[in-house]
This record gives C-alpha cells, sequence and structure tokens, in this order.
C-alpha cells in the first residue's frame, strides 16, 4: 500500500488483529476532535480579540511576553503531537490555546485596519477548505507519487519566499511595486496552504483504512488545525495587502 509506504505516515500505528472496532480510528472521531480544536481555538481568539484593547494597556509587556512563549511552546506542541500518538491529545490542546492566542491577536489588530477582514478570510478559509475537501473524496484529486513531487517544489518554494520577501523590501523602493510583489507572493502561499490540506486528507484516510488507534485521531486532527490556521492567516494577509493597494 503507497500510504504505508510512505513518510508522511510512518508514524501511524496499524491495528491490524490489534484493535477492535471500538478502539480503531473513524472518520467521524477525526471530524469530532478537528472540531473540538477549533472551538477551542475559536473560543479563546474571540476571548483575546475583544479584550485586547484592554490588556494593551494594562500589561503590553506581559502579554506581548506571553504571545512570544505560546508561538514557542504551539512550535512544539505540533512538533511532540505530530510524532508521537500517545501525546497528540494534550500536544493538540497545548497547540490550540496556543493559536487561540495568536489568532485572536492578529485578528483584532487587522480588523482595526481593515474593517470586516476577519469575516471574509474566515468566509474564504471555510469555501477553501470545502472544495479540497469535495475534490479529495470524489477522486478528482488523489496524492499520488507525482503530486507528493509537486508539493515539494512548492514547499521548497515556499521556504525560499521567506528569504526573498526580506531581499524585496530593500530593494524595491516603489510602495505600490512592492504590494503587487507580495500580493503575488501571498497567492502563492495561499495556494499551498490548500494544497497541504489533501495531505491531511490522505493521512486521515491512510489512519482509518489501516485500523490505526484512536490516538491516532489526535494526530490527524491537529495536522488539520495546523493547515485551517496557515489558511486563514496568509488568506488575512492577501486581503489585508489588497486593501492596502486599492488605498494607495
Amino acid at each position: 500500500m503507497i500510504l504505508r509506504q510512505s513518510p508522511l505516515f510512518s508514524n501511524i500505528q496499524t491495528g491490524e488483529a490489534v484493535y477492535d472496532d471500538v478502539d480503531r480510528a473513524t472518520y467521524k472521531g477525526i471530524t469530532v476532535k478537528t472540531c473540538i480544536l477549533l472551538l477551542v481555538s475559536v473560543i479563546i481568539a474571540a476571548f483575546i480579540a475583544f479584550a485586547l484593547p484592554t490588556i494593551l494597556t494594562n500589561n503590553p509587556t506581559t502579554f506581548y511576553v506571553t504571545l512570544g512563549i505560546s508561538s514557542i511552546v504551539g512550535f512544539i506542541a505540533v512538533m511532540v503531537g505530530r510524532l508521537s500518538e500517545r501525546r497528540a491529545k494534550y500536544a493538540s490542546m497545548i497547540y490550540a490555546v496556543c493559536e487561540g492566542l495568536f489568532l485572536g491577536s492578529l485578528s483584532a489588530i487587522v480588523e482595526s485596519y481593515v474593517p470586516g477582514v476577519v469575516a471574509t478570510a474566515v468566509f474564504s478559509t471555510i469555501v477553501l477548505f470545502t472544495v479540497m475537501l469535495t475534490l479529495f473524496a470524489t477522486g478528482i484529486m488523489r496524492v499520488g507519487s507525482k503530486f507528493r513531487s509537486i508539493c515539494f517544489g512548492l514547499t521548497l518554494g515556499a521556504l525560499a519566499i521567506i528569504p526573498l520577501m526580506f531581499i524585496f523590501s530593500m530593494v524595491i523602493p516603489d510602495y505600490g511595486t512592492y504590494l503587487n510583489v507580495m500580493i503575488g507572493v501571498e497567492v502563492f502561499l495561499v495556494f499551498y496552504g490548500v494544497i497541504t490540506l489533501a495531505f491531511n486528507f490522505a493521512e486521515a484516510n491512510a489512519v482509518v483504512s489501516m485500523g490505526a488507534s484512536k490516538d491516532a485521531e489526535w494526530s490527524v486532527a491537529l495536522g488539520l488545525l495546523v493547515s485551517i490556521v496557515y489558511i486563514y492567516v496568509e488568506v488575512l494577509r492577501l486581503i489585508a495587502l489588497i486593501a492596502a493597494k486599492s488605498d494607495n
């Protein structure tokens, strides 16, 4: 089986002749756990966004330190949750909390400059997720060797863009031209994020079909949350850049 041989799914513990139907991973379980993680992130993000003006007025230093620490903890939580099924449940919750802090802060700040951007970004993320899920579920999009090769190239491109963005800011004197370049970069990053959802769906399919334990549901749900958060952030940035371009 191709998925079993892929490094992407090497951390999956199969349940053949080990787990019964109750202990095996299911699509329903993955869906429920993904929704739980999303709900945790959204609730915390909403609270932070609402309280951000007060927080920045009373304890700005403490807030920024907390935000920095949560970013580091969130990154570590993703690594732990994706590499260890037994720890995935706790790591996923920690990541959801950390992302709630980050998303609430980012959303509130961008919304203050571009009213309505958060609602548009949320709706766009839902649409992109639904389209990708439909393409994967209907078999129109398949995660084969060619698809992986293409995505590997896109990953290298996404990594290369990080230093290029800094270079662009130094060598492009015209602000309008800079915005055009950045909008193009963000379109690419959004596309890259959307494509990674196919791997999340393929992993979910592998986990269920290979009879992995229910602990694997948390690991898959964590992967989905990471992709969804990434797409939302990049869409948010893209809309903000387009708004800045229209005002320029």
